[in-house]
């Protein structure tokens, strides 16, 4: 990779999860767009358009913001729950393309509904809020009567993160846990020494339900954990997943040789993506009991 795309990168992952001032985060987002990896990106949400065989709906719930994606011919009762990826500190409404796309991805691969939430993000909603407005999701999707078994939690990033506190959280209350766990690049270590990400606020950095490398993971359902393995949160997932293993939790965990941070939203440009999704197909139709051809 050549240095200065490699300068432009690590800048990026700071501003993005440190909180960078809107400024320099803009000017280092220009410089980085040079590379072709977020250009395909870019030209990929620019291109896409929601199929005409899929339907989207704004749902609002206490003031939280979530979009529900599903086909036509949908299986009842069946759910993924999506929470977006951004460094807590990019809301839905600065990515939705990107996770509007994977929302009938997922949708497509499973027969199942999509909602994804547009959870507060830091600074201006630190810890807990993500994870009050996840835990909220998954409530409101309880109270309109679909079962903890059909329901399945998915996601990438600080997304992959939030999707194992969550589940973190409802296990400590009582609460009834999803039929399983997805994670792309998850972003489980918050903990640094030199800098405190802004979601972290004036809580620890160590807190399980902020850095859920730090959990004890007995009790949870099976969960698909994908990383890159050229990505600087590779060990976020590689401990993360060690450590639900010794727990005696069902770890399928996947490392891309070569693979950049989320490099499935890529698809269907990228084979590794591709690769990645079809991963994931199989998961999911394992844990809704329905292989599908």
């Amino acid at each position: 990779m050549d240095r200065r795309i490699a300068l432009f990168i690590a800048v990026t992952v700071v501003c993005c999860l440190f909180g960078a001032p809107h400024s320099v985060r803009s000017r280092t987002l220009q410089a980085i767009g040079e590379n072709r990896n977020v250009k395909l990106l870019q030209e990929l949400n620019h291109n896409w358009t929601l199929p005409s065989d899929y339907s989207l709906e704004i749902v609002e719930v206490n003031g939280i913001t979530m979009e529900w994606v599903q086909a036509v011919d949908t299986k009842p009762g069946k759910v993924i729950l999506q929470l977006h990826g951004g460094a807590y500190t990019r809301s839905l409404k600065d990515n939705g393309t990107t996770y509007r796309r994977a929302a009938v991805k997922y949708a497509e691969i499973s027969g199942a509904a999509v909602l994804t939430v547009d959870y507060r993000v830091a600074p201006q909603n630190p810890y807990p809020a993500a994870l009050e407005d996840a835990v909220l999701a998954y409530q409101w999707l309880l109270d309109q009567g679909y079962r903890p078994e059909n329901i399945i939690f998915a996601g990438d990033s600080a997304g992959g993160g939030l999707v194992l506190a969550t589940a973190l959280y409802l296990r400590d209350n009582q609460m009834p846990m999803p039929a399983a766990l997805i994670t792309m690049s998850a972003w489980t270590n918050l903990n640094y020494k030199r800098m405190i990400p802004s979601y972290v606020g004036n809580d620890r950095a160590d807190n399980p339900y902020i850095s859920p490398i730090y959990g004890e993971y007995h009790g949870f359902p099976p969960m698909l954990m994908q990383v890159g393995g050229a990505e600087v949160l590779l060990n976020d997932t590689i401990e993360t997943a060690q450590n639900a293993v010794k727990a005696g939790v069902s770890v399928q965990q996947t490392t891309y040789p070569g693979m950049f941070h989320v490099f499935q939203m890529l698809f269907p440009e990228l084979p590794d993506a591709n690769a990645a999704w079809n991963e994931v197909e199989v998961f999911i139709n394992e844990i809704f009991g329905e292989i599908m051809d």
